[in-house]
C-alpha cells in the first residue's frame, strides 16, 4: 500500500511512478513463479505458509446449516404466497 501523499499529481511524474509499480509487480510475480511464494515483507525472515486443508466434517456442518436455513425460509415464505391452483382454468 502506498500513502496518497506519495502518488504524484503531475502527468509525467505519475507515469514514471506507475511504471515503477509495474516493475515491482513483475518482480514479485517472477519470484512467485520461480519459488512458489511471494518474497517476505520487510522485517519478516521467511514467508509463513501452511497447506490448505478442507475438513469434510466442517464442510458437512456448513452445508447442513445452509440447507436447514433454506428450508426454514421456504417454510416461512411459502404459506405467504397465493395459491396458483385455485386460479387455473378460470
Amino acid at each position: 500500500m502506498y500513502p496518497i501523499k506519495e502518488v504524484p499529481v503531475e502527468a509525467e511524474a505519475l507515469t514514471d511512478w506507475l511504471y515503477q509499480r509495474f516493475v515491482e509487480k513483475e518482480e514479485l510475480l517472477n519470484h512467485f513463479y520461480a519459488k512458489g511464494s511471494f518474497p517476505p515483507q520487510d522485517g519478516q525472515k521467511e514467508v509463513a505458509s501452511r497447506p490448505m486443508i478442507l475438513d469434510p466434517v466442517w464442510l458437512c456442518v456448513v452445508q447442513s446449516i445452509a440447507f436447514a436455513s433454506g428450508y426454514a425460509w421456504y417454510s416461512v415464505l411459502h404459506p405467504l404466497t397465493p395459491s396458483r391452483a385455485s386460479g387455473c382454468g378460470r
